[in-house]
Parts: C-alpha cells; sequence; structure tokens
C-alpha cells in the first residue's frame, strides 16, 4: 500500500512536469532574442510620448502672475496695473474680480489666461488633470475586456487613431467645455494603449525576464518628461505647444504594420495557425530552426488546455482572509504612490524658480526607479518599499523645515526617485504576491487605484492657497494689499488664489 501511494504520488508528481504552459511554446517555438528586443524596444517609443499628454498640463495648465482689472481701461495690461493691485478682488471692493491682466513674459497663453481658470474658477483648472485620470480609469476597465475578447491588436490600433486624433483637436479647440472632453477621450485612449501594449510586452517575455523587461520598457517615459518641458521652454503659446506635441505622436501610425497580435491570446482562442504564423515570424528573427507544425500545435493544444483550467473571476481575489489582505494593500499602495507621484510632480514646477528645470530634474528623476532591481534582490521586495516610501515621506516633511526653492527643488526630486522607485517595486511585489491565476486581475484592480489617486491628485493643494511666484513661498508680499485684506479674500475665494 505504501509502494501504491509512492508510485502515486512519484507519478502525479512526473505529470506536474510535464504540464505545458505557453511559456513553454514561446521558448521552444521562437525563443528570446533579436525578434523581441527590436520589437520592444520600439513599442517602448510609445512611453516616451505619453508625457505629451500625462504631464503637459504643468506647462499648458501654468498661471502666470496676474491682477485683476476691474475698475481699469478696457486696454490695460499687467505691466500698466498698480503693483499693489489685487489679484481676486476689485480694488477698494471686495466684489470678486471678473475680469484680470496676466504677465506675459513667461507664458504669452495657457489655458488658464485663455478661460481665466484664476482664483474661484481654479478648481475648474484642477478639473482638466482630473478628466484625463478619470478617462484612464473608465479606458482601463473596458479596454481590459475588450482586449481579452477582441485581441490586444484591435484594441490597441483604434486608441491609437483616437489618441492621434485628440493630441491635434486639443491644439485647435477655444473654449473649456470642449478641451474637457478631449482631455476625458485622450484618458480613454492612452489607457487603452497602455493596458494593450503592456500586456502584450510582457506576453512575448520569457517568464524569467519579464519583470526586469515591464519596468525597464517604461524608462523612456523620464526622457519624454524632459522633452515635454524643453518644447514649453521654446514655445510659449498654448495651442502651438500642443500642435509641437501632436505632430511627433504620427510615428504610432507604424503599429499598424510592426505591432503583431499576442500569440498568447491567440492560443487561448484556439486561433493556432495565427499563432504559429507569428511565432514563425519570431523564430526567424532569432536564428531559430522552426519545429514541425505538428509538434508547435500539440503543444499549443495543450498549453490552451491548461490557461483554459485556470481561469479565475475577480471573487478569487477576496475568497480567503490572506487573499483579501494582499488584495487591499496592493490597492491601497497603489492609490497612495499614484496621488504622490503627480502630486509631487506638478507642486515641483509649481514651486521652483526654474519650472522648465525642475520638470527636467523630476523627469531625470524617474531613471533610477528603472534600476531599482540591485536594490530589491539585496534587501527583498518588502524591505525595499519601506525605505523607499519612507525617503518620500521624509524628503515631503522637510519641506516644512525652511522656505527655500532651491532646497525644495532638491527635496522634490528625492521625493520623485523614492516614489516611482516605490512604484517599480509594488508593480513586482504584486505581481508575485499574487498567484498565477488571479495574477493579471489583481494587476488590473491595482491599475484602478492608481488611476484614482492620480485623479485626485490636483486637489490634494486646493485646501490652501497655492504660491504662484518665488516671492509666494519665501514669505513675501506680492502686492501692498493690508494682511486682514490678504485674509477676507482669501475665504471669499474659497482656498483659491489669494491676492
Amino acid at each position: 500500500m505504501a509502494k501504491t501511494a509512492e508510485s502515486g504520488k512519484a507519478e502525479e508528481k512526473s505529470e506536474q512536469k510535464t504540464e505545458v504552459l505557453f511559456e513553454d511554446v514561446l521558448e521552444r517555438c521562437c525563443g528570446t532574442g533579436r525578434w523581441q528586443t527590436l520589437l520592444i524596444g520600439y513599442m517602448s517609443v510609445m512611453w516616451l510620448l505619453f508625457p505629451v499628454f500625462s504631464m503637459s498640463i504643468m506647462f499648458v495648465g501654468a498661471t502666470p502672475k496676474f491682477r485683476c482689472a476691474d475698475g481699469f481701461a478696457a486696454n490695460a495690461t499687467f505691466a500698466s496695473l498698480p503693483s499693489d493691485t489685487p489679484r481676486c478682488h476689485a480694488a477698494n471692493s471686495t466684489a470678486a474680480c471678473q475680469r484680470w491682466a496676466f504677465d506675459p513674459p513667461v507664458y504669452v497663453s495657457t489655458v488658464v489666461t485663455e478661460w481665466t481658470l484664476v482664483c474661484g474658477r481654479k478648481p475648474l483648472l484642477s478639473l482638466l488633470q482630473s478628466w484625463l485620470m478619470i478617462g484612464g480609469l473608465f479606458g482601463s476597465v473596458v479596454s481590459g475586456q475588450l482586449a481579452d475578447r477582441f485581441g490586444r491588436r484591435p484594441v490597441f490600433l483604434p486608441a491609437m487613431l483616437l489618441l492621434i486624433a485628440c493630441s491635434f483637436t486639443v491644439a485647435l479647440v477655444t473654449d473649456y467645455a470642449s478641451f474637457t472632453a478631449v482631455r476625458f477621450l485622450t484618458g480613454v485612449a492612452m489607457s487603452a494603449m497602455i493596458s494593450s501594449k503592456y500586456v502584450l510586452v510582457l506576453e512575448l517575455s520569457s517568464s524569467e525576464r519579464r519583470a526586469a523587461i515591464g519596468i525597464v520598457s517604461i524608462m523612456p517615459f523620464a526622457f519624454g518628461t524632459c522633452f515635454v518641458a524643453l518644447r514649453s521652454y521654446l514655445i510659449r503659446t498654448r495651442w502651438l505647444l500642443q500642435l509641437a506635441y501632436a505632430v511627433p505622436c504620427l510615428i504610432f501610425l507604424f503599429n499598424f504594420w510592426v505591432m503583431p497580435e499576442s500569440p498568447r491570446w491567440l492560443v487561448l482562442q484556439g486561433r493556432f495557425p495565427e499563432a504559429c504564423a507569428v511565432l514563425r515570424r519570431g523564430a526567424r528573427w532569432n536564428g531559430r530552426r522552426e519545429l514541425p507544425e505538428e509538434e508547435v500545435l500539440q503543444l499549443m493544444a495543450e498549453a490552451r488546455n491548461n490557461m483554459l483550467s485556470r481561469q479565475t473571476t475577480m471573487k478569487t481575489l477576496v475568497r480567503t482572509p490572506h487573499m483579501r489582505r494582499r488584495t487591499l494593500i496592493a490597492v491601497f499602495l497603489g492609490f497612495i504612490i499614484a496621488g504622490s507621484y503627480f502630486g509631487i510632480s506638478f507642486d515641483t514646477t509649481q514651486l521652483a524658480a526654474s519650472p522648465h528645470l525642475a520638470a527636467v530634474f523630476t523627469g531625470l528623476a524617474g531613471i533610477p526607479s528603472s534600476l531599482v532591481f540591485p536594490l530589491l534582490d539585496r534587501l527583498g521586495r518588502r524591505r525595499s518599499l519601506i525605505l523607499l516610501l519612507s525617503l518620500q515621506a521624509a524628503a515631503m516633511l522637510l519641506t516644512f523645515v525652511q522656505k527655500d526653492t532651491t532646497l525644495w527643488l532638491i527635496l522634490g526630486v528625492v521625493a520623485k526617485i523614492g516614489v516611482s522607485s516605490a512604484y517599480n517595486t509594488i508593480m513586482v511585489f504584486t505581481a508575485e504576491l499574487m498567484p498565477t491565476e488571479v495574477r493579471s486581475l489583481a494587476c488590473g484592480l491595482r491599475q484602478l487605484a492608481e488611476r484614482v489617486g492620480a485623479a485626485l491628485a490636483p486637489f490634494v493643494t486646493n485646501g490652501r492657497p497655492m504660491p504662484e511666484t518665488v516671492a509666494d513661498v519665501d514669505g513675501q508680499p506680492v502686492s501692498a494689499a493690508p494682511t486682514a485684506e490678504r485674509t477676507r479674500t482669501n475665504e471669499a475665494c474659497q482656498g483659491a488664489d489669494d491676492p
């Protein structure tokens, strides 16, 4: 009886060892090499352009110096108004201002100057970034289901065309409502592109390289943020700047000829001939010998049966106490880290003496975060995450010690390194903590929480007056308005720009 039990266990282990996964199909039929390197390298270019949409509001929505022009001539300019002119109410009055004059040297025009998004209307400026993230939230939910049903390529290509159309349209709109609608559609398209492309990158990678490739492939985002700052420094008119942002997006059109369908998805759908065609192309690029078609089809059939047996639902994430705890931790950390990331990025440029230089530094701060793997391997995931989040928190708390723009810029860069590295760590940590059958669901749920956090980030500082100039940061008055008057106007404007 003992021998029979032992032989039964041996047979069971033998069956487990011969279990065919899609990774086995990829390795035996195609391997990893030049094909994946070139394809993933090209697909990473999109991360170089995505800051145009998610980070450009730092300059497209920048607020130049302004003064209330009520009671002055219709052609009054910022320079012609007295230096002690209040900002949010008319001179010698407590009535809310209805007309403003902006200082043009730094920014000729932004959405703030075009639609006077200052004082009581300042929350409308925060909504512009929030609508982009809300669109991303909607897009991540819808695109994930569509990509699982129709494939990665049929979802990515229409979203790509929508993004290109939005990138040119947003430069031409002349009213706030249309601009907001385009921002929402941009978020939908960008999220659909990211989810489809990122999943495809992971599905084309071998299991041992998947985490590293997934993180390194988004490294161009840091350089893209620097390019956003450079173009905004050279072009100070809002619609021309957004047109300059839009033109490079035409490079996305090459995806019609370059982007393949996911062979993993094709195998799962039982479309073996199409999957064979994709893998044969990769094998030729990688210099691998092609296996006989009968052997390939047999491998794909076994891998498909294995994948079908592992399919799960969202309920699996909360079925047991341990799974509930892990899921809640992943969602909470995704929400906090995403909100901190965008909040730090926007605040650093607003509080620095040179916003363009600050944007370059915060962009470059994302590069070390893509090289965080030695730290993860040495300290482990949990300790590394605690260390990185503590670094971010310490840098943010130190901004209260002294009001110095140079110090704040340095601390902002340090905090950005910490939060960016923490973001990459939680991506790996979530994937490793969750069982294989619910890994994609867990990562998708964490991404939803990140969208919510990013949507709320612009409102974090709305509870107190946002400094508009270096003088505000240093505690110097920007006008000769009395302190009591400033306090009264701040209350009247509900925490917006104080005069």
